[in-house]
């Protein structure tokens, strides 16, 4: 007797408003209650679900927490304007308001404290793969227009960019916000515009 392979079952597809209504209540509970007291169990009653629904989507109460506070947010990406100074002022806007979010001030130093492990590193680094790509484009485009020179080190301005918005948004939130955002816009400019006297990742390692 020859057997017939059953068709495999199709999964449910998943709902991107349910994830988002996940990802709100936690940024929610973040600024609520804290990070200690954002469980998963408490993320599903404020969001509606069930539990197993959000570990089928998150792997860990973590990777959901580092997604509600790095991830996009249901947000896009700014287009780019032509014209780089303005672009890295968007940017920088944009990323210091994010940081001096509440959930963001709760839940980075607990994200920071937990994620000690090479996995949790490079989850993280999976959330923000696609950012770093769009900050590549952007100067890439800059570049192509002959509004910069060649050679910048792209992800080394995007770390800067990032950590010191984090710091600020941690630190000060949005106190002295119009300054900040332009010293920061006009001290990336400067770099991308001038490559070779930039100290990128390489020299930063040796």
């Amino acid at each position: 007797m020859v057997k017939t392979e059953s068709p495999a079952r199709i999964g449910r597809p998943r709902d991107p408003g349910k994830d988002e209504a996940v990802l709100l209540a936690a940024r929610t509970l973040l600024a609520e209650v804290g990070y200690q007291q954002t469980t998963i169990s408490a993320i599903a009653r404020t969001a509606g679900v069930n539990t197993p629904a959000i570990y089928r989507r998150w792997s860990s109460r973590e990777a959901l927490i580092e997604e509600a506070v790095h991830g996009p947010g249901g947000h896009p990406l700014p287009r780019s304007t032509g014209d780089l100074r303005v672009d890295l002022t968007t940017w920088v806007h944009i990323f210091l308001v994010r940081a001096a979010r509440p959930a963001a001030r709760a839940g980075v130093p607990g994200l920071l404290a937990d994620s000690r492990t090479a996995e949790a590193r490079q989850r993280l680094l999976a959330i923000g793969a696609p950012v770093r790509a769009a900050f590549q484009d952007l100067l890439d485009d800059a570049v192509r227009r002959g509004e910069i020179p060649a050679g910048a080190d792209a992800m080394f301005l995007f770390d800067l960019l990032a950590g010191t918005t984090t710091m600020q948004g941690l630190t000060r939130g949005l106190e002295g916000q119009d300054r900040f955002v332009d010293a920061l816009a006009r001290s990336l400019y400067v770099l991308a515009a001038h490559p070779a006297d930039a100290v990128g990742t390489e020299a930063v390692g040796q």
